[in-house]
C-alpha cells in the first residue's frame, strides 16, 4: 500500500471515528473555536476548503469527547509477579488527525487534548 493510500485510510478512520462519537459530548464543548485554515477536502469535488461552522462544532466535540480523562483514580492490580497493572478504562489514548497539505500530501499528527487537536488543525478560540 503507498504512503498516499495508508494516510487517505488514517484520514478516513479519523472522519469515521468523527461521526460516530457521542452528540452527549455537545455540551460538554465549553469553548466555540473558527477555523483558520482549509482541511476539509469536499467529497463532491475533491478539493480542500475551510470548514463550516458546523463541521468545527463537529471535530471539537469529537476531540472533546475522545479526549477525556477520567475523573476518578484509576484502579491499580498487584500481579502475582508483583507488577501493577491499571486498566485505562479506554482513556489516554491519543487521537490521530490528518489534514491535507497545498501539494496533496497529508501530515498526520497524534493528539491527546482538544487544545493540540485545535493547534494542529489550524482552529483558535472564537471569543466574541
Amino acid at each position: 500500500m503507498t504512503r498516499q493510500r495508508v494516510l487517505a485510510a488514517i484520514a478516513a478512520f479519523a472522519m469515521a471515528v468523527a461521526v460516530a462519537a457521542p452528540l452527549g459530548a455537545a455540551a460538554a464543548a465549553p469553548k466555540k473555536f473558527k477555523a483558520t485554515r482549509a482541511f476539509v477536502v469536499d467529497k463532491q469535488t475533491g478539493a480542500v476548503r475551510m470548514p463550516t461552522p458546523a463541521e468545527v462544532d463537529t471535530v471539537v466535540i469529537t476531540l472533546t469527547a475522545l479526549g477525556q480523562q477520567p475523573a476518578d483514580s484509576l484502579p491499580q492490580v498487584t500481579q502475582n509477579s508483583g507488577a501493577v497493572s491499571v486498566d485505562l478504562a479506554g482513556a489516554y489514548s491519543g487521537v490521530m488527525l490528518a489534514r491535507p497539505n497545498e501539494d496533496g500530501t497529508w501530515e498526520t499528527r497524534c493528539v491527546f487534548t482538544v487544545e493540540e487537536g485545535a493547534a494542529f488543525l489550524g482552529l483558535v478560540e472564537d471569543v466574541q
